[in-house]
């Protein structure tokens, strides 16, 4: 394929339901052409917003409540320092190599389902996501329409408590009443 052809189908023929193909591709560009399914995995993990704000969550509700406790790192506005004076590069492989021992001996005891908390394993699937969205059409909650601010698909009785993915346990809400609502409670706004 020459360049002029894969620059027309991005522009112009490339039909989009979703992120994934351009990403793909500027994943590819940006790696020289080549790469391998997991390393285009960990670009999508790292440019999906629902992942990134997972994270922050966890990471601000532990790890960082006790390694601040335990003064091994300060946050200030949002950035996270470790609180060392500065380390040489031997430092720094010393104690990275003892992170990835204690990683490794954890998942080794363990097993590998420690990561499975922490990503849905079963996510909405989009013709289901697109048929709560068409119904509702606005936040359930507040009012909000995705002018005003992004809409989630909602499950009523969350997940964690053994919400299933089927429409009547599903509504609309716009993210920041999402956010707020998180696992913490069942109302159906859609009554």
């Amino acid at each position: 394929m020459k360049f002029s052809d894969l620059l027309s189908f991005i522009q112009f023929k490339m039909k989009m339901s979703h992120v994934y193909q351009p990403l793909l591709i500027k994943t590819l560009v940006e790696s020289g052409g080549v790469a391998t399914v997991t390393q285009i995995a960990r670009v999508f993990s790292a440019a999906d917003e629902n992942q990134v704000r997972f994270y922050e969550a966890r990471i601000k509700e532990m790890p960082l409540s006790i390694l601040k406790r335990h003064k091994i790192v300060t946050v200030d506005k949002g950035v996270v320092t470790l609180d060392i004076s500065k380390l040489s590069f031997t430092q720094r492989t010393k104690l990275v190599a003892a992170c990835n021992q204690r990683i490794a001996d954890f998942i080794e005891q363990r097993g590998e389902e420690v990561w499975s908390g922490m990503i849905q394993l079963d996510p909405v699937p989009a013709t289901v996501r697109y048929m709560v969205l068409k119904r509702d059409k606005i936040c359930q909650l507040c009012g909000n329409t995705k002018k005003d601010a992004p809409l989630e698909v909602d499950h009523i009785l969350p997940r964690s408590k053994g919400g299933k993915n089927d429409i009547s346990n599903l509504q609309t809400l716009c993210r920041p009443c999402n956010q707020g609502k998180s696992n913490l409670d069942d109302t159906n706004f859609t009554i």
